[in-house]
């Protein structure tokens, strides 16, 4: 059976890496957009719901 029920997937930062700390203050916060492109680290540019933005492994950014 098909429901006709909107579905609503939110994304969260899980920071898990050695320079943790440098951004475990953002870590559980909800992501807003993500770029597609990876910078030489094979890092992507995260935008977070309050407009910070951060560097993060694609494993980083989890469903929420």
């Amino acid at each position: 059976m098909v429901s006709n029920n909107p579905v609503s997937l939110s994304w969260i930062f899980r920071p898990d890496r050695a320079d943790q700390g440098q951004i475990a203050e953002h870590a559980g916060k909800p992501i807003h957009a993500v770029h597609r492109h990876t910078d030489d680290g094979n890092r992507v540019e995260v935008v977070l719901v309050d407009g910070v933005r951060v560097q993060a492994y694609r494993h980083e950014v989890v469903l929420g």
